[in-house]
């Protein structure tokens, strides 16, 4: 127990003057295997990091987590959390506008490509087509609507309709030229393309639609 003890005190003794140390380092500290580090650290509490492949520990009262329950020291990131995997839910879920999978990226600063999808296939967070990429959003409906409402919101601030979206607009009012612009969003949404009505009348009005006699009802 006294041995015990010990290394305990010279593992949190290290932790607290640097903050953060590698599995090896710790190691080295405790003249202990790996196994030994764990039984000793688990007394006091700790994390481990989510990027650099859970290489670097942290004691538990060390780290000071955002919102998001994210804390970087120097490159390395820690989460409230634990895992990437456990990570995605809460992340995808308090997003004000749901997340992109670059936008979770570049938060994180990790590729999480295979865990964002990983949660999608696992029913913990849910995805839609977004433009030329995939926009993941809460499962529970009245937060997801949220979301999605958030996203179309600031899409339409940011400026022009994109390509992929103006095309598939075009070609809708072709299929079904008599439709306002909110039933064109709505028929759009079905097929998973989320654009808002006014994106729909900004493209009528560019392509001077109303004049050409291709689009006569009200556009909401």
């Amino acid at each position: 127990m006294d041995a015990l003890s010990k290394t305990t005190t010279k593992l949190v003794q290290a932790l607290s003057r640097r903050k953060m140390l590698s599995l090896k380092d710790l190691c080295q500290t405790g003249n202990c295997c790996p196994m030994t580090v764990w039984r000793n650290l688990k007394t006091v509490g700790y994390y481990t990091s989510f990027s650099h492949n859970a290489r670097y520990w942290t004691l538990a009262d060390t780290p000071r987590f955002d919102k998001d329950g994210l804390w970087f020291y120097r490159d390395v990131g820690f989460s409230v959390h634990g895992t990437l995997p456990r990570m995605m839910p809460p992340l995808v879920n308090n997003a004000t506008m749901g997340m992109t999978p670059r936008e979770v990226s570049q938060r994180l600063r990790v590729r999480v490509q295979n865990q964002l999808h990983d949660a999608f296939v696992q029913g913990h967070v849910h995805r839609v087509s977004w433009e030329r990429t995939q926009l993941y959003v809460s499962t529970d409906p009245e937060v997801q609507a949220q979301q999605l409402r958030r996203r179309e919101e600031h899409q339409d601030a940011q400026g022009p309709v994109s390509d992929s979206h103006t095309i598939a607009i075009l070609i809708e009012l072709v299929r079904t030229p008599r439709s306002s612009a909110k039933r064109i969003a709505a028929i759009l949404g079905t097929k998973g393309l989320h654009v808002t009505p006014q994106s729909v009348q900004r493209i009528i009005d560019t392509y001077d639609l109303r004049k050409k006699g291709r689009y006569t009802q009200s556009p909401f």
